[in-house]
């Protein structure tokens, strides 16, 4: 998981200047995250989002997406296909 302040910390200079450098292809992963759809709604788990799209990109096997139904956001960069 990713700490409630993400951007701007060490997990920056891990998935930027580290992750591009391991070799994950085929690896399972997993992204998981709690968010705030209320106060969030217009962002609610982006960095959920953000981590899946890096390590996709890295080759990663995906795992664990859920539907989207029943939540209230607006918009969510963690979201594929009507799901998390």
């Amino acid at each position: 998981g990713a700490d409630e302040q993400r951007s701007g910390t060490a997990w920056d200079d891990f998935l930027y200047d580290t992750l591009p450098n391991i070799d994950m292809e085929g690896k399972k992963v997993a992204v998981f995250g709690m968010g705030d759809q209320e106060g969030y709604g217009d962002n609610y788990c982006d960095a959920a989002g953000e981590l899946y799209d890096l390590f996709e990109a890295k080759g990663c096997k995906m795992f664990g997406l859920t539907s989207t139904e029943g939540y209230n956001h607006v918009e969510s960069k963690a979201e594929r296909d009507g799901k998390f």
